[in-house]
């Protein structure tokens, strides 16, 4: 499978975005309140993003974000323009990454909109955010945050020790 670049608008009304392989969660009974019960502590999310299953940063805020998912690593022009970037790790064991608002975890249903999900060949990602600031001052008006993703051999070792926060 060939890696396609992806572009995915999505709108959160949480502080966070989620990413997961249906596939590695595919155990969670619908209906389930995901949030309060499995991902609300720091230590919690740390474990998930340890293991890859359920990969989720903190925005700092809700509202509009373009997702610009990339191969590989980011360039040095994107480290210049969105220099605000975290490290994390995804196991894929299928062949999709779905992106959903960290409060859809509140009351868990395993039917993503298509539209944000990414076709991607099976196997563990490191990824790479990278964002900025938008031009109105505003964390999450229209704010664009690049995801890369670049296949490893295993799931890299992550030392989270708590929610990884995607601002400042």
């Amino acid at each position: 499978m060939n890696f396609v670049e992806k572009d995915i608008h999505i709108e959160i009304e949480g502080m966070g975005i989620v990413m997961y392989s249906p596939k590695t969660v595919e155990g969670i009974p619908e209906g389930y309140d995901y949030l309060s019960k499995e991902y609300s502590a720091p230590a919690q999310v740390a474990e998930h993003l340890k293991k890859g299953d359920m990969v989720g940063f903190c925005t700092g805020s809700g509202g509009s974000y373009t997702l610009k998912i990339r191969e590989g690593y980011p360039t040095e022009e994107i480290e210049e323009n969105y220099p605000i970037s975290i490290r994390l790790g995804i196991d894929v064991q299928d062949d999709e990454i779905c992106f959903i608002d960290l409060f859809w975890l509140m009351e868990w249903y395993d039917d993503c909109p298509k539209e944000q999900c990414l076709k991607i060949e099976k196997g563990y990602y490191h990824v790479t955010l990278s964002t900025g600031k938008p031009a109105s001052g505003i964390w999450g008006d229209d704010q664009v945050i690049y995801v890369y993703l670049n296949k490893l051999p295993a799931m890299p070792e992550l030392t989270w020790q708590g929610v990884p926060q995607l601002f400042k």
